[in-house]
């Protein structure tokens, strides 16, 4: 299915650098090498290719509702879009046994961007840790290279009043919190719990 579109690759976060993870320039250790190529914006062309990840929960009802806009702004035909979906997640792991598989990883290899809605739910909490849906998020992540995730906050001035914090905390706030995704706990090799003398470690 393709989707003509009339708004910038930046904004549907068609480059590297606008998506919601941002790729390393070092890569990670025992990734895949991630090419200068992949690092700079997409170049600008008649079409583009997404690759959909709905994952679980409410993830294919937003990526639904993602669907939804892009059809909205065919009127205004400036490229288009060919939106290709793949498994991660718990769905991934009903579908496949595998939390992402190595064909959702090639497919988002190949596509000018990725969209990722979200994964996971109390279903697969009691997997173990190979088969949790966590664990397709950090192959991901590893495999390609993305180290980072952009988590905008601005407040809108119509929601202030919506908070719990006070009107003269959050009024005007408009930030970008970097949070960084590849590096300690996250990739460390579990080694159990030990009991030594009454205490675990």
């Amino acid at each position: 299915m393709k989707f003509p579109v009339a708004v910038s690759a930046v904004v549907l976060g068609l480059t590297s650098s606008a998506s919601a993870f941002a790729p390393s320039r070092l890569g990670v250790r025992n990734a895949s090498p991630v090419s200068t190529s992949a690092l700079n914006a997409v170049s600008k062309k008649d079409s583009y290719t997404v690759t959909l990840l709905p994952g679980d929960g409410i993830g294919p009802e937003i990526t639904e509702a993602t669907k939804s806009v892009l059809e909205a702004l065919t009127a205004r035909c400036g490229f288009t879009i060919e939106l290709k979906e793949a498994l991660i997640g718990g769905a991934a792991i009903d579908a496949k046994n595998d939390p992402f598989p190595d064909e959702s990883l090639e497919q988002c290899r190949s596509s000018d961007s990725v969209l990722l809605a979200c994964i996971g739910g109390y279903k697969w909490d009691n997997n173990p840790r190979e088969l949790r849906p966590e664990t397709g998020l950090l192959k991901m992540r590893k495999e390609m290279g993305l180290f980072a995730n952009l988590r905008p906050a601005k407040v809108l001035d119509q929601l202030i009043d919506a908070s719990t914090l006070k009107r003269e905390i959050v009024e005007g706030v408009d930030v970008m919190c970097v949070r960084e995704l590849t590096g300690d706990v996250y990739f460390g090799t579990p080694k159990g719990i030990e009991e030594r003398n009454g205490k675990y470690y």
